[in-house]
């Protein structure tokens, strides 16, 4: 197979079973997005009714339908083959254990190289037809070793993120919330699952004095959501919780928290914690997964134990009454954001596994 021309840019064809938004859906349109910008010419192929076609199609990027219908779906594969075909890909990038699966068998029907995005610390299977593996964290790279993947194919390439310091802060969340002039406002980022620890934080600011509020970003209409309402009137904090629901512009919205938490049960990577740091704000984290990569301790935030609501309480008390400590956080936070973080070195990184495999490709 003859690779690409670099001065002509690649042709990477993303595979992600989906329909509705997460990190991992946030992190491949990012990605899309910076490749374009540097020359390359992205494409899609999964369900026709996902956000993700929406917003490639919405950028001017080729979306295909590829339904996916499980992990044994003939037709699937086989119109895997036929889009990458007529997308002149030259590779095959698939994300999450079914894009990973699929991309697989896509580039074995058509003797392209695939990559494949490992997003998870517990999903490891159908990850063995790629040529290269990207781990979004040291955490997933040990967890993909441990499932019996050779190190020498797996390449850590953190998520990315924009820098939400381009463009100004609306001012308007507070008055909104009509939050006292004394308030302090932590919130987190996540979708409503039991995985990301609402309730560790409700339960927290129970422990919290009342100027601390706290503001849960995400679609609450979901089992779990509806069990944090629950929580929040039993815990007697109903005036100081707010159920912002979910917003495109969350990365900006956050620039007017005083701090982001994330309280975890598991967790690969954030990509809320790196939006934290671009946006200079400092931070409260399990430590758990790939959050330790993300935030140092004491000096870009606080990490807690998991599941430890007296320990997040007094983490938030911590920060709520020093601001200065608040600013040091944010500062050293949007530092590291800079050096490690950014959507330029997450671009870097990724076209370098992509050069790897094309230079590996099958014939």
């Amino acid at each position: 197979m003859t690779s690409p021309d670099p001065a002509f840019g690649m042709k990477p064809l993303f595979v992600l079973h989906s329909h509705g938004r997460g990190g991992a859906e946030t992190h491949l349109f990012a990605l899309a997005q910076t490749l374009s910008r540097r020359g390359h010419r992205p494409a899609y192929a999964g369900p026709a009714d996902s956000w993700l076609m929406k917003r490639f199609r919405a950028a001017g990027f080729p979306g295909d339908a590829l339904p996916m219908h499980g992990f044994y779906d003939p037709v699937s594969m086989f119109r895997l083959a036929w889009i990458a075909r007529r997308r002149g890909a030259d590779l095959i990038h698939g994300h999450l254990t079914r894009g990973a699966r699929y991309a697989g068998i896509g580039g074995r029907l058509t003797g392209l190289p695939v990559v494949a995005t490992a997003h998870s610390t517990n999903a490891g299977k159908h990850f063995g037809r790629a040529d290269r593996l990207i781990a979004v964290s040291g955490a997933v790279q040990r967890f993909l070793v441990q499932e019996g993947y050779d190190a020498e194919r797996i390449s850590v390439v953190y998520n990315g993120a924009a820098d939400p310091l381009t463009l100004p802060v609306q001012s308007t969340l507070r008055p909104t919330l009509n939050l006292p002039d004394r308030a302090v406002l932590f919130g987190i980022l996540a979708r409503f699952l039991r995985d990301k620890g609402q309730d560790v934080a409700i339960s927290a600011l129970a422990h919290c004095e009342p100027r601390v509020h706290l503001a849960l970003i995400g679609d609450p209409e979901t089992p779990w959501g509806s069990a944090m309402r629950e929580q929040v009137r039993i815990a007697g904090v109903a005036g100081r919780v707010h159920f912002l629901g979910f917003s495109d512009t969350a990365p900006q919205l956050i620039r007017e928290l005083d701090g982001l938490i994330v309280p975890s049960r598991r967790e690969a990577l954030s990509l809320a914690l790196i939006e934290a740091a671009a946006a200079g704000l400092p931070v409260i984290a399990s430590r758990i997964g790939g959050i330790p990569e993300v935030v140092v301790d004491g000096e870009t935030g606080l990490l807690v134990p998991s599941e430890d609501a007296a320990a997040l309480a007094a983490a938030m008390g911590r920060l709520a009454a020093d601001p200065a400590l608040r600013e040091r956080f944010g500062l050293n936070g949007r530092a590291r954001f800079l050096r490690q973080f950014s959507l330029e070195t997450m671009a870097d990184r990724v076209e370098a596994v992509y050069r790897q495999a094309l230079a590996g490709a099958r014939p």
